[in-house]
């Protein structure tokens, strides 16, 4: 019989290694969720320990069955682990209840804990109990500073598919059709398939001027010839986090430019990982703040949450639909923790 020990950074992950080492056979025989020794160690996510044997069977002893049970211990498993996980992280005496809604919400293990650390037994009962866990959660939120009265001009930039043209469209015209701003769009996504054809269609609706330009120079001369709009709205080419060199080319528009607001524009449905990459892919553009779409594609806010804490950017609007303009939403922190751990008053 042979014996092996793995650790790695989820049991998907260890659970290849085992197979990969003892083969198909590999029969698991403890695991453990374990940390790095020292303070820090509890700021980052917990590791697996997996213990594994295998003694090769002849190939008639492995059957359906076989295969079934062993399917039903690895379940068995991993829902211990997570169990295991979210219960090592809780200090402050958090209910199992809590437990539970901080898992649904996919919360982070890091947040896990701080909120287990700042939030103590109370004296106000289940209420009090909640009010303070929304108030920590919504402490993670921050809102856009305010600017002056002047001329105003918004860029949209982000990953491709998250819905940027269509978040422009439902704020231009709440500007432009409830404010009754004089607002113009300009467009230098002339790569996306449609993508100029969509801003004009919307452009024609709310009664507003779109411009498409190719290069920074036309950029700055669509800037002048608006100078006299209250607002201007720009829409860009979505940009893979991966290619810094794609986003790097932005910045040839925008510098030298002071009165620009850049608004990151990311998905709900984007996991916690690839939502910091793609702000640290976008972060040196002077990001004013975020915007998160498609909050009515997921049943979790986990990730927006992660983001924050992490990076502290601002958070201006959600966008949870299609209609425009009516699917966006100015943030308010306490309304959005709510959202994150779906209570309903």
């Amino acid at each position: 019989m042979r014996i092996k020990k793995v650790v790695a950074k989820d049991m998907q992950v260890a659970l290849h290694l085992l197979r990969k080492e003892l083969g198909p056979d590999a029969v698991i025989v403890s695991s453990r969720p374990i940390r790095e020794p020292g303070f820090f160690g509890l700021f980052k996510p917990p590791r697996v320990e997996v213990t594994a044997a295998a003694e090769r069977l002849p190939e008639k002893e492995i059957s359906d069955e076989f295969l079934k049970s062993e399917l039903i211990e690895i379940r068995a498993l991993l829902n211990q682990i997570s169990a295991t996980e979210l219960k090592s992280s809780l200090k402050g005496g958090l209910t199992a209840k809590w437990a539970e809604r901080f898992r649904m919400a996919e919360l982070s293990p890091e947040i896990v804990s701080r909120l287990s650390e700042h939030l103590g037994p109370g004296s106000g009962g289940k209420n009090d109990e909640e009010t303070r866990v929304l108030e920590h959660i919504a402490k993670y939120f921050a809102l856009p500073k305010p600017k002056g009265r002047g001329k105003r001009v918004s860029v949209f930039v982000g990953p491709t598919g998250v819905g940027k043209t269509t978040t422009i469209a439902k704020i231009a015209a709440r500007r432009a059709l409830q404010e009754k701003k004089r607002v113009a769009l300009i467009t230098i996504d002339t790569f996306r398939i449609g993508a100029v054809e969509q801003l004009k269609i919307y452009g024609d609706i709310i009664g507003v001027p779109v411009d498409v330009v190719t290069s920074p120079n036309e950029f700055r001369a669509s800037l002048q010839r608006h100078k006299h709009r209250d607002e201007i709205f720009v829409d860009t080419t979505g940009r893979s986090a991966k290619k810094l060199v794609q986003v790097g080319e932005l910045k040839a528009y925008f510098e030298g430019i002071p009165e620009l607001d850049i608004y990151l524009v990311v998905s709900a449905t984007t996991k916690s990982r690839d939502l910091l990459a793609i702000y640290r892919a976008f972060c040196d553009l002077g990001l004013y703040a975020a915007i998160i779409t498609k909050c009515d594609e997921t049943e979790n806010l986990g990730g927006v949450v992660d983001l924050c804490a992490r990076t502290s950017i601002p958070l201006a609007y959600l966008a949870n639909g299609q209609n425009v303009p009516e699917d966006i939403l100015v943030v308010e922190p306490r309304e959005l923790a709510k959202l994150v751990l779906g209570v309903r008053e």
